[in-house]
């Protein structure tokens, strides 16, 4: 609906409700009639206008604005495809799609499918092993591919651009990169206003995507992508995104690291990067206090059997200090939605409360965080918090303002050496070194 219909109407409700009330009002008095006996047709008539201005504003929002409900990339060819480059780069790209409806249920299996069977293929032909990267959108986003300025569109460009770079470095990098783009119904409608008061609304669908079809299509291609010894994992999600990948992992890891103990395994993936994730501090906590329990230390593991302590995080959530999305309207929803929960106190040494952790996103609880990223003379900068509680391979970074300036400012080039650094710590891209966990505990 465009901008001056609505005026029109809201004008239209506004003077029946101020001026023309006034008029009738002093009227009515003048001539010694109450506005309910003296007045009884025309306030009925001026009340059925009422009604139908707003029943015509409630049916022309959804028109103007709702995103449609359903699978966006419906042939073979839309949820597969091999990216263009330039010739001179000799690193090629595939782009998978797989999509997910409002039940966290696959629109169509047959994308994950082939999205396997593609990986299969390029492992078969690869040398030096391939690059397997997962990413999960985020809220105000889905997998329309018409969409030239969305969260698919830049996917695809940071694929191409990767490729460029891994043409470049040669022999140590992936010889092939695989993208797999996870969609959900981030947007349901594309109105400015409307659109921000769905963030809740969507954070529940949210939830229900980590469900039980993505924990299958996560493991299936994560494994998929390791029947190569020297292929590389790497999952990203951003917003609501973060927070499924979140929901989704911590139950695939802790059976992991409770039935491999200090024999350790080969990590499913060789990093995970959530950013500004709207995930609970309740849920993250969980997770780190179970690592710190059982000791839990990642390894990188190389090809001449040589291994050594890993300088990086396995797992890191990266969040901005200026995210206000996360830090106050999260907390507001929180707060709200689970008033009629009851909470505890929990009687462990320095522990926020069980409504604290409930009421905040990862990024934003001082007691989780391990890590804080900043600039110092022009340069960024990353550095332990002393004496923080989480010394696990699961870092939670608080990145300053100068880094990223709100919600969505994660494409910048401060934000991204963030990440470079983070995953250079590890050698993510070199395929001769294999990220493996393991407990001492």
């Amino acid at each position: 609906m465009r901008r001056s219909t609505r005026t029109l109407l809201f004008s239209t409700l506004h003077a029946e409700l101020t001026s023309k009330g006034v008029q009738r009002r002093e009227a009515l008095r003048a001539s010694g009639k109450s506005a309910i006996h003296g007045g009884g047709s025309e306030r009925v008539r001026r009340t059925a206008a009422i009604f139908v201005a707003l029943c015509t504003l409630v049916l022309l929002v959804p028109l103007g604005g709702c995103v449609q409900y359903r699978q966006f990339n419906t042939a073979p060819s839309e949820y597969l495809s091999t990216l263009e480059l330039p010739s001179d780069v000799d690193v090629g790209v595939d782009l998978a799609v797989i999509e997910f409806d409002e039940f966290g249920m696959f629109w169509d299996r047959d994308q994950l499918e082939v999205a396997l069977s593609r990986i299969a293929e390029r492992n078969a032909e690869s040398t030096r092993g391939i690059g397997v990267f997962l990413y999960v959108h985020g809220w105000q986003n889905n997998a329309d591919p018409a969409r030239t300025e969305n969260d698919l569109a830049r996917f695809r460009l940071a694929l191409q651009d990767l490729a460029t770079d891994f043409s470049q470095r040669a022999d140590t990098t992936p010889d092939h990169i695989v993208g797999v783009y996870i969609g959900w119904r981030g947007a349901t409608t594309r109105l400015p206003l409307m659109n921000v008061m769905t963030f809740w609304d969507r954070r529940r669908a949210a939830e229900r995507v980590a469900g039980s079809n993505l924990r299958e299509a996560f493991g299936r291609i994560t494994y998929a992508s390791k029947e190569h010894p020297d292929s590389k994992v790497l999952i990203t999600g951003h917003s609501m995104g973060g927070m499924i990948i979140g929901l989704t992992l911590g139950p695939t890891i802790e059976p992991l690291l409770m039935a491999h103990g200090e024999l350790g395994f080969r990590s499913p993936t060789d990093g995970v990067h959530l950013l500004n994730p709207a995930l609970d501090a309740m849920a993250t906590v969980q997770l780190v206090d179970l690592m710190k329990r059982r000791g839990v230390v990642a390894e990188l593991r190389y090809a001449d059997g040589r291994v050594e302590p890993a300088p990086g995080p396995v797992l890191v959530s990266i969040t901005s200090e200026a995210d206000w999305v996360t830090k106050d309207a999260y907390r507001l929803g929180q707060w709200v939605d689970r008033l009629s929960i009851d909470k505890r106190p929990l009687n462990m040494d320095g522990w926020p409360s069980q409504s604290e952790l409930a009421s905040h996103a990862t990024g934003h609880l001082p007691f989780l965080a391990s890590h804080r990223a900043f600039i110092r003379e022009g340069e960024v900068v990353i550095e332990p918090i002393p004496g923080a509680w989480n010394d696990t391979p699961y870092w939670i970074v608080s990145v300053s303002s100068e880094i990223g300036k709100d919600h969505g400012d994660i494409n910048n080039a401060r934000f991204n050496e963030v990440r470079e650094q983070l995953l250079f710590k590890n050698r993510i891209y070199d395929t001769r070194v294999q990220t493996w966990l393991r407990t001492t505990q």
